[in-house]
Parts: structure tokens; sequence; C-alpha cells
């Protein structure tokens, strides 16, 4: 997309900063940027960190927003904890991306966990959360993780397997996260599960990104047994809507958490059981974007005798 002439090419100390806007041109996030903290042109991406008023610290990849202080935690908390509760027990874990350490922070409240691979192309956004966003990168000195500076591609095609929960935690569907939305990366993800395995990636908003959603879902309904979207609430990106998708081998993905679980993992800070089960809960524009089967199942969420709202008929 050409550079929009409002755009700023950099961050400056105290200016407005804003993004390339999307919906061609017309929607885009402005920041009041305080002072620009770190400025680094990486191998792989322009890489930025700025203070930011009440949204406290910023990271932006090629002069896009990646986390907030102020909301990184309705991305994290949504990413990590919703599969990794649809899954039994995860005790072997790979994320692809999540250089700022948020996911696999949340990764690792979970107490069934034993090993965490993590898998980064950029190492240099590794080392830029450690220093100026330690609130995120806290788990990378954990004895469970192995942090690998790579191709998270190529990774994931040449995995022995066996992980219970993968999570692919990647930026826009540009520059070196571009091969993560392919047909071949998730056939090498659904290979790279165990049995009962389960995994999520981002799948961006339903306002912007319509032609990506719907061409994603067709393939992962090819690929996964169960497949779903859900959504959450971050002001900072672009339409204050983020999308993930669900993948199963096999569990029913819609099935609520278990309370006990959920207990486990204080403190939390965007996470509810009510906002896990909400979050499949989809507008039409939406569903519209869905192969049939995986819309009407969660078209019917909450009339399903599952844990649902039928569930609650008798009372």
């Amino acid at each position: 997309m050409p550079q929009h002439p409002q755009a700023r090419k950099q961050p400056r100390d105290g200016k407005v900063f804003l993004e390339q806007p999307d919906l061609g041109g017309a929607l885009g996030v402005a920041l009041k940027v305080d002072e620009v903290l770190h400025h680094a042109r990486t191998k792989h991406q322009e890489l930025h960190v700025v203070s930011a008023g009440r949204l406290g610290r910023v990271l932006l990849l090629d002069g896009i927003i990646q986390t907030t202080e102020y909301d990184e935690p309705g991305y994290h908390e949504m990413l990590a904890h919703v599969p990794m509760l649809v899954h039994p027990a995860p005790s072997k874990v790979l994320i692809i991306g999540g250089g700022d350490g948020g996911t696999l922070r949340e990764v690792l409240k979970h107490p069934t966990v034993r090993e965490v691979l993590v898998c980064e192309i950029d190492g240099e956004v590794v080392e830029a959360a450690k220093r100026f966003l330690p609130g995120l990168a806290s788990g990378f000195d954990d004895p469970r993780v192995q942090l690998i500076i790579g191709d998270g591609v190529a990774y994931v095609a040449d995995s022995p397997g066996g992980f219970d929960t993968i999570l692919i935690d990647s930026s826009d569907p540009e520059g070196p996260a571009e091969g993560l939305f392919g047909e071949s990366f998730y056939q090498s993800v659904r290979a790279a599960l165990g049995p009962g395995g389960v995994a999520a990636a981002l799948a961006e908003s339903y306002h912007l990104y319509q032609d990506l959603i719907r061409g994603t879902f067709a393939v992962l309904e090819r690929v996964f047994a169960q497949a779903c979207y859900y959504t959450a609430q971050v002001p900072t990106y672009n339409s204050g809507i983020i999308g993930f998708a669900l993948m199963t081998t096999g569990a029913y993905p819609l099935s609520p958490p278990d309370p006990m679980r959920i207990g486990e993992l204080e403190p939390l800070r965007y996470y509810t059981e009510a906002a896990h089960r909400a979050a499949f809960a989809l507008p039409r524009p939406a569903l519209e974007l869905l192969p049939p089967r995986i819309a009407e199942m969660q078209e019917n969420i909450f009339a399903s005798a599952r844990g649902g709202l039928g569930s609650l008929a008798g009372l």
C-alpha cells in the first residue's frame, strides 16, 4: 500500500505518529509520542520503542504497533489462555514469534507446563523487550524456556513434533511474518502437534482483513479437525479488535473452560471465563467470512447444551 500522505515515517519526540492507515487509507491509529526510547534497523525490520502517555511503552515494527503496556493483556492473555485451556493438560508448548515475551509470560502461568520453545526470527526484538518492556519479557530466564533465534516456518517444518500447544504470535502478514499465513505452514503446524494438540494464531480483525480471514479459514477447515475464529478488544490495534484462529486435532473448541484451572492463572488483567466464551460469539460480518460449518457452530454457541445458555433453561 502506498504511504498515506499524513502518515509519519518515523516516530519523533513530542509529535503525533500516525500508523499507515487501513481501509484504503480511511482508518488509522495515532500515537502522541513522548519520547523515542530505542530505534534500530535490524536484519529483518525497523524497530522502535517509544513512550506514549497512559499507553506506557509501545513496541513498533516497521511503523506498526505491536504491543503497548496499556492494553497488551487483551492480546497476550487471549492468545495464550484460550487454547491452553482447551487442552486438558498442556506440557510441551511451542511459540512461533512472540519476541516481546508477553505470550510466554502467560504460558508459564499454567502449572502443567514443563517445556516451552520460543522461535523468534529477530533476536533484536527479544533484546529490546528485555531492556524496555521487562514486564512482558520476564519469562525468558525461566529454566523451562528454550529460545531459538530463527525462521519459524522452517523450524515447524523440521520439528520432531509432539507439542501439546502451538501458539503463532506473529506480526501482520507482511515482511518477516508473511510465511506464517500459508497452507504449507498450517500443514506443518498440524504435523507438529501431538495427539489432542491445540494451536492458536493471529487471524487479524474482521473489519480490515476479510480476504485473509476467508482464505485462512478455508485452509484451516481442510487441515484441522476443528477450527474457530475468536476476538479480543485491544484499542491500539486498528479497529480496536484483534482476531485469532483456534485449531484442534479433535477436541471440541467451544467447551467452557475449567474454573479451577482459571484460578491457577492469577494475576490476570483481561481474561475471564465469560470473556473466553463470549470471544467466539461473532457478529454477522465476521460469521460471513467463515466456512458454513464453522459459522453455524459459532452462531449457535450459546444455544448448545455444552455449557451454553441452553443448559440454563431449567433454572
